[in-house]
């Protein structure tokens, strides 16, 4: 920033020093109206005090003490907010934001707060009263709801469709030249009405009883002949298709057992023959066929066989993620709880399962982060030795200086030509920025563009409809990232529109622009649209004219999916290597004769802060939960993108599944299972969950409840299980309870989980 040198003059000084005296003024009249109980008028001198000094966050948290004591928690915890958007990092901040945030059940919220106070002093009293509260709370709300109940929660494949992509179509045509030309299986031909060999029917239901027997004993040659000739004289009998089909697949004759179900009308295809057709197709790697077929299934149960649907999935998802997977160590399939990554062979801890660029990327609100200092498209940091070393640099050695002109990367930072706001590394990033997204959003465009990025810059502070100052946004990433999925919707469709010479995209371009976004599932029990109106109303009047006479209508139940799809989805990551990193790897390869490595190391103490973005990633949204995951996410350079990379923590068997976390693990085992299902909307039960407990009043392993006010011994190494015997103890540690036993790293989470006498966890003798 220039700095601009006025002539010296006593007025403004003065004008400051008054300004200042009647702040003072104001401030201390305002403090004895709250001292009083005049709270109304307390918030009025501080609002006024706010007006004049907007940037200044103790008054804001005043503001807030006032709302507060006035049991006005939605406007105490917009000031908590705002004052930590200001930079705001105190103790008074913490129990402000989080008594408020708990009081309106905004757990994360709260809990975000809270962390604050526990970073500056974990043993402040408040604070750990706070904490406690909070967790109460949650734990509260558990049992209101009847704590755990194996029928709350969603069925994962509810959330999934079973509509067509765009183009299946086509490939349903190439998998049928496929049947024709290689297993010689034709289009289906209407049975006639046949009369010959009525006289031998008899003889036919008689072969058809003993197939069926032979079939249950397991001579299955002998019964397909049975079932062949009875079929012969009954060639219209869908049933007796159906029973040799079985025989022929069991016996692993796919096609011969599909010439039979394809045999008979599609009228007369019951559940049975559509599975079975299904599963069929999908062993012959005919995955569109398998699943229409499957869907057939599902629409003749009114969708409520969860078994056929689930098979519709499976097919689904190997069709789609199994491109992704072909030279890694996973695969993705789906299970009774949805997606899941799963280990194709045996992996050792340490080994680094696959790294990945994101689907689309946006920003991450967090003051710390400036985005001038990195590329809007990729990531990458764009720091200069200027932006490092700052004023430091015109005072250094004339040869420390020649160093850094050698050995610091050359930078060539580009700007958006439209707006010259949005910064990026390279010119390529910024074509691609554009066409993929950027020209519906920049800032230059419109007014409501502009409102956008000031609103995402001021951490999602801005005015609203009313007029009022206040938060705008609930949520950790930007509300720009949902303009950017819907920018790259509508530029994607656009670009098919006039690729095909129409005049306004089709339905069909439409869907393949969203058929990326597919991928990722949504879930929320609360409406965005309705606590956010500010934001839903700009990206409205963004997308209302997307150029060349294209318009997109967002609804509220659209707002809420894109919205709940980040929540549910999104993961943070920083591109890692920086120009500093570089510049140190070059100094450190300095000969030992040069002392200019040694002497600028004194320069080098402080490392670069990274940028903290967010991103969909393909294959990184489909791992699920585990308090004991197996996994670890981290940053990564992926082709010179910022992106992750997923190591395994631990030694995986072939066939098990790889989880990550998704919460603080090292909370209690009630305290985790209750926020993960108001979080997420499932119970976990995960190894730790099912071997640790909930207190020294019930037995972790039999369920007993402790009698006449006594409590049960606890594990005498991790203090998270309680046993009411000896046996019971030794039964849970040969279970599993020694797989995620571990010694509690602290008095202090010792105390959390209650005092309790000692129990040996030596292996019980033999």
């Amino acid at each position: 920033m220039k700095t601009v040198s006025v002539p010296y003059s006593i007025r403004p000084l003065l004008i400051a020093d008054e300004s200042a005296n009647l702040n003072m003024t104001e401030d201390k009249t305002a403090t004895e109206d709250f001292q009083a109980g005049k709270y109304a008028e307390a918030v009025e001198k501080y609002s006024a005090l706010i007006n004049a000094t907007p940037n200044f966050s103790s008054y804001y948290l005043k503001r807030g003490q006032c709302y507060l004591k006035s049991n006005k928690y939605k406007e105490a915890l917009q000031d908590a907010q705002t004052a930590s958007s200001l930079g705001e990092k105190s103790m008074e901040l913490a129990m402000l934001g989080g008594k408020v945030a708990t009081k309106l059940q905004m757990y994360e919220e709260a809990y975000r707060f809270y962390k604050i106070g526990v970073e500056l002093d974990n043993t402040n009293t408040d604070l750990v009263e706070g904490l406690r509260n909070l967790q109460q709370a949650i734990l509260d709300e558990y049992e209101l709801e009847g704590g755990e109940d194996a029928e709350k929660g969603y069925s994962a494949v509810d959330f999934c469709s079973q509509d067509p992509y765009p183009g299946d179509d086509k490939l349903l045509q190439i998998e049928q030249k496929i049947l024709e030309n290689k297993h010689n299986i034709q289009d289906t031909i209407p049975w006639k009405d046949y009369k010959d060999g009525e006289e031998f029917r008899g003889q036919a239901s008689e072969a058809a009883i003993e197939a069926h027997s032979l079939m249950v004993a397991g001579k299955l040659e002998e019964a397909v002949q049975k079932f062949t000739f009875a079929i012969e004289t009954e060639p219209n009998n869908a049933i007796l298709r159906r029973l040799r089909s079985e025989a022929y697949y069991i016996m692993d004759d796919k096609i011969n057992s599909l010439r039979d179900l394809w045999a008979i009308p599609k009228n007369q295809r019951r559940v049975e023959v559509w599975r079975l057709g299904g599963q069929i197709f999908h062993d012959l790697n005919l995955p569109l066929h398998a699943e229409l077929w499957f869907k057939n299934a599902t629409r003749l149960t009114d969708g409520k066989d969860e078994g056929v649907k689930i098979l519709f999935q499976r097919t689904r998802i190997q069709r789609l993620y199994a491109p992704l997977c072909n030279d890694l160590a996973i695969n993705v399939e789906f299970s009774d709880f949805g997606k899941c990554v799963v280990a194709k062979k045996a992996i050792k801890e340490g080994e680094e399962l696959f790294t990945e660029k994101p689907l689309i990327m946006g920003h991450v609100m967090d003051k710390d982060n400036n985005f001038a200092l990195s590329c809007d498209n990729c990531a990458a940091s764009i720091l200069t030795a200027e932006d490092y070393f700052g004023s430091t640099l015109e005072t250094m050695e004339l040869d420390l200086k020649e160093l850094i002109k050698e050995s610091w990367p050359d930078i060539p930072t580009v700007t958006c030509d439209k707006c010259q706001k949005v910064k990026y590394c390279s010119e390529d990033c910024r074509r691609q920025a554009w066409v993929s997204q950027h020209e519906l959003i920049c800032p230059a465009r419109s007014e409501a563009t502009k409102k956008l990025h000031e609103i995402s810059q001021n951490l999602g502070h801005g005015v609203a409809e009313d007029g009022v100052l206040k938060n705008l946004w609930d949520a950790h990433f930007s509300p720009l990232f949902l303009a950017r999925v819907w920018s790259s919707i509508i530029s994607a469709a656009k670009h098919m529109m006039k690729e095909s010479d129409g005049s306004v995209p089709t339905a069909e371009q439409w869907a393949k622009a969203r058929s990326p976004f597919r991928k990722f599932m949504a879930f929320g029990n609360s409406s965005a649209a309705d606590s956010m109106p500010t934001i839903l109303n700009l990206i409205r009047e963004i997308f209302k004219d997307c150029g060349d006479g294209v318009q997109y209508k967002i609804t509220d139940n659209e707002f809420n999916g894109r919205y709940f799809q980040a929540v549910c989805n999104l993961q943070t990551f920083s591109s890692p290597i920086t120009p500093y990193h570089r510049f140190m790897t070059r100094v450190s390869k300095l000969g030992a004769e040069d002392t200019r490595g040694m002497r600028m190391l004194k320069y080098l103490q402080t490392t670069p802060h990274l940028n903290t973005y967010c991103g969909l990633f393909q294959l990184q949204s489909c791992l699920n939960h585990s308090c004991t995951n197996n996994v670890q996410v981290s940053d990564a350079e992926v082709e010179g993108y910022g992106g992750v990379k997923v190591v395994a923590k631990a030694d995986i068997k072939k066939g098990d599944e790889l989880f990550t976390t998704y919460i603080d693990t090292s909370m209690p085992r009630r305290l985790r299972r209750a926020w993960l299902f108001r979080s997420f909307n499932f119970w976990c039960h995960c190894h730790r969950c099912e071997f640790e407990g909930d207190g020294p009043e019930v037995c972790t392993e039999c369920k007993k409840k402790a009698e006449n006010n006594s409590l049960f011994l606890a594990c005498g190494q991790c203090h998270r299980a309680w046993y009411c015997s000896v046996p019971c103890q030794k039964s849970a540690w040969r279970r599993g309870h020694r797989k995620i036993c571990r010694k509690t790293k602290s008095s202090t989470d010792a105390a959390a989980n209650q005092d309790s006498i000692e129990l040996s966890n030596k292996e019980p003798e033999k």
